[in-house]
């Protein structure tokens, strides 16, 4: 999982961040203390639990913000207090932690997120270099070579939002200009999602006008490195 941790004043922050940090060492943790940076890296980016630190409403405003950007988001809110907790409700955030902050306050919170991750994860393995996709051990096929391309170059964004532009750019170089290769950017993106249907996985191509995604909660990833692309 990817998760946002937001502290105007900084020290809470850290705390929850550090604690974070040795109970879940697999998932990905970014500290902001700047609203306007974990709004413009939310816009980019895909992200699964968001604790925000309440010190006023200022504090509820950006955590209604951040919920907006991804609807179904596990918003967590930390106070000195209770009394937030009725707005917690209206906002339908996933939990709420009086400080103290301690492990068992983040580990309950964790265990019973509003929308946990999805169990038994197909396994995607891929190689940047070499071209080569695999999910669950069976190499994938697509329609069109340039889809396999265009996979990649979203895989290779670890879940952040491609816009439609770099993608052109990416798979179409000088043609980019050419109206034909708009139309050939939508027969792409069906192509990758029909394919993926077949692994269960149309879910995980996620888009928004003039962007694309992976949802990182759909798979399991896992590249390729040299020494299995020697066997």
């Amino acid at each position: 999982m990817t998760i946002l941790v937001y502290d105007r004043k900084g020290e809470k922050g850290e705390e929850l961040a550090g604690l974070l940090g040795e109970l879940t060492p697999d998932d990905r943790v970014h500290l902001f203390n700047n609203p306007k940076e974990i709004t413009d890296y939310a816009d980019s980016h895909i992200y699964n639990v968001v604790f925000v630190c309440l010190y006023d409403e200022d504090d509820i405003s950006l955590a209604l913000a951040l919920m907006h950007i991804i609807p179904e988001v596990n918003m967590i809110l930390t106070a000195q207090d209770e009394r937030y907790m009725k707005q917690a409700l209206y906002m339908h955030a996933s939990g709420y932690i009086c400080m103290p902050l301690t492990e068992e306050a983040l580990e309950a919170e964790l265990s019973n997120l509003l929308y946990p991750p999805s169990p038994g994860c197909p396994v995607v393995r891929w190689d940047e270099k070499s071209g080569e996709v695999y999910i669950d051990g069976e190499p994938v096929h697509f329609a069109y070579s340039k889809t396999r391309d265009l996979f990649i170059l979203l895989l290779s964004m670890k879940g952040a939002m491609v816009r439609t532009e770099k993608m052109r750019d990416h798979l179409f170089d000088e043609d980019k200009q050419d109206g034909k290769s708009r139309s050939y950017l939508q027969n792409l993106r069906s192509d990758l999602i029909h394919s993926l249907a077949r692994y269960g996985l149309e879910d995980a191509v996620c888009r928004r006008r003039g962007r694309m995604w992976l949802d990182r909660n759909k798979y399991i990833e896992e590249k390729i490195d040299d020494e299995d692309s020697d066997h």
